[in-house]
């Protein structure tokens, strides 16, 4: 499978003269369900556009982590004013209205790629297929794969929705279109997730990542992406039931998870990319390719299309000389989170007057008159300028990291503590992120001349890390595990997922409403917030089947 998943669609016009003829004429150029199915590459072509909507930088995602990220603590919406994109500051404030553009937009989004999964595993499941592939016919075990990827993405685009508005209309197959659905319930979503997950698990076709030629495979799903994707649901149900908001036993949930994360690190071959910087270094050849890298969208510019980078590497970078457009704003409280002494905080925020390499020269990051107020911005979105290709911040290889091997062993780890497994083993695995961290990350980012946050840094060896840093069984792992987790993936999408299912998004936001005060953030939240409620355009557009979650009637 080619290593891009880029689907582009095109489209014939055909003009004829004026005549009485015209209307009288047959429509040429159709082709059928059946008909399709017989051209070549038909089954590459379905599972390829099941993929192509990771690769929307806008509706994905810039939307993905918008809400996962900076709906909450770790960031603010940003942009030139105050009047750019206002609907992140009002799912910020804590109680969105149903008529929110972000919610409708990833509405919109998560079911088109589920219905293109849809349809791609619907047609792929017929017994009497014919496929071929550049003219050689394709393999059941090829097919099979296809399937066991498209059902992973359909429980990707499902989870989506489920941790931001609970039960959605649930489906599962192609639908007619006049086909109107009321939610499912969360158990009901659990029950769909873990089949497709399972399904695509039990595929001996599905390979694991190290069974890959990432050369032309990187960014296809792999068993170790559905481990750990079934693992970071199991959390998740898990907390909800823990919460009452769902039915079922917590600790089964745990258990799940755990041994989801154990097959991946038992089974999976892969570890962490020992400089936290090469992940974020802006070549992405290093972090991508790593054995740290399981799930992954692809892209880069490509000058013969005009096809461009991910939005989201312009969008969330600073304003003024450096050409962003100034989203995804670190807060003041994320910077103060960070221990000094950890370079994680180097690379995922920069500092106004933060001065980086342009070549012989400097590009001094001035983040001051706009709507910018803890003078920051992402370094995680961040392509230094060796890595532009014209210096332009939309050509280059910039690409989320939307699973990492971090996250498999604090799932692991969290598991076990929350199943009343050996504490000492607990502290083993956080130790394994936080070293990566403390030990062997840079303390210098090699893309700049100078970085405010460089000046707290020390370099800091394995005896002194043992004595001095390394967790402990005797600490409150549960909380040690929550900073790791918002140390670790801040500003990459997962803040609100890992709030909403520990319990902590009322809190917490109330907390930061009352020391920020920041443009209302989090004003509004309490127990009523979340599910966030449904568009109310999905509801109209539904003749009233579909109905608006409980907290927003």
């Amino acid at each position: 499978m080619k290593r891009y998943y880029i689907l582009f669609i095109w489209s014939i016009s055909v003009l004829f003269s004026c005549s009485d003829s015209f209307l009288e004429r047959n429509p040429k150029g159709r082709l059928d369900e059946s008909a399709y199915m017989k051209t070549d590459d038909a089954a590459f072509k379905l599972v390829t556009s099941c993929y192509q909507p990771l690769h929307d930088g806008f509706a994905y995602s810039i939307n993905r982590v918008a809400i996962g990220s900076e709906s909450v603590d770790d960031a603010d919406g940003g942009g030139s004013d105050a009047g750019d994109r206002p609907q992140t500051t009002e799912l910020g404030k804590g109680y969105p209205l149903s008529s929110n553009p972000l919610l409708q937009e990833a509405w919109t989004h998560r079911y088109t790629g589920i219905g293109r999964c849809n349809v791609g595993i619907e047609q792929l499941s017929k017994e009497d297929l014919s496929l071929t592939s550049g003219g050689q016919p394709v393999s059941k075990e090829t097919v099979s794969r296809y399937i066991s990827e498209m059902k992973f993405l359909r429980a990707w685009y499902y989870f989506d929705l489920v941790n931001t508005f609970g039960g959605v209309p649930l489906l599962s197959e192609v639908q007619l279109p006049d086909t109107r659905l009321e939610k499912a319930s969360l158990e009901e979503m659990r029950t769909q997730l873990y089949k497709d997950l399972d399904d695509a698990i039990n595929d001996p076709n599905l390979p694991w990542k190290k069974e890959m030629n990432l050369s032309t495979e990187l960014g296809r799903v792999s068993k170790d992406a559905a481990y750990t994707f079934k693992g970071r649901i199991a959390l998740f149900f898990a907390g909800l039931m823990e919460q009452n908001k769902m039915q079922g036993n917590a600790q089964e949930e745990y258990e799940i998870a755990k041994n989801a994360a154990s097959a991946v690190i038992m089974q999976g071959g892969l570890s962490l990319t020992p400089d936290f910087q090469d992940l974020y270094g802006g070549d992405y050849d290093k972090g991508l390719s790593s054995p740290e890298c399981i799930f992954t969208c692809l892209s880069k510019y490509v000058p013969e299309t005009g096809y461009l980078t991910d939005s989201y590497a312009i969008m969330n970078v600073g304003r003024n000389n450096v050409g962003g457009w100034g989203g995804n704003v670190p807060t003041s409280d994320l910077a103060e989170f960070y221990d000094e002494r950890d370079p994680r905080k180097l690379f995922t925020i920069i500092s106004d007057g933060d001065i980086f390499k342009r070549g012989g020269e400097e590009e001094v990051h001035n983040y001051k008159g706009y709507y910018n107020f803890s003078l920051q911005q992402s370094r995680k979105a961040f392509v230094p300028y060796d890595y532009r290709e014209d210096g332009n911040l939309q050509r280059s290889k910039w690409a989320p990291y939307w699973i990492r091997y971090a996250e498999t062993l604090l799932i692991y780890a969290e598991a076990v503590l929350k199943t009343a497994g050996s504490k000492e083993e607990v502290a083993t695995y956080i130790n394994m992120v936080k070293y990566r961290a403390y030990v062997s990350t840079s303390k210098k980012d090699s893309f700049a001349f100078q970085r405010k946050f460089e000046e707290t840094l020390e370099d800091i060896d394995a005896s002194t890390f043992l004595t001095e840093y390394a967790i402990k069984a005797s600490d409150d792992l549960e909380q040690v595990i929550k900073d790791e987790r918002r140390a670790e993936f801040a500003l990459e999408g997962l803040r609100l997922y890992d709030l909403i299912r520990w319990g902590d998004y009322v809190t917490t936001m109330q907390a930061f409403s009352s020391k920020y005060q920041y443009a209302g953030k989090g004003s509004e939240a309490s127990e009523k917030s979340w599910p966030f409620p449904i568009p109310q355009a999905e509801i109209d557009r539904s003749n009233g089947v579909l109905t608006q979650n409980d907290n927003y009637k």
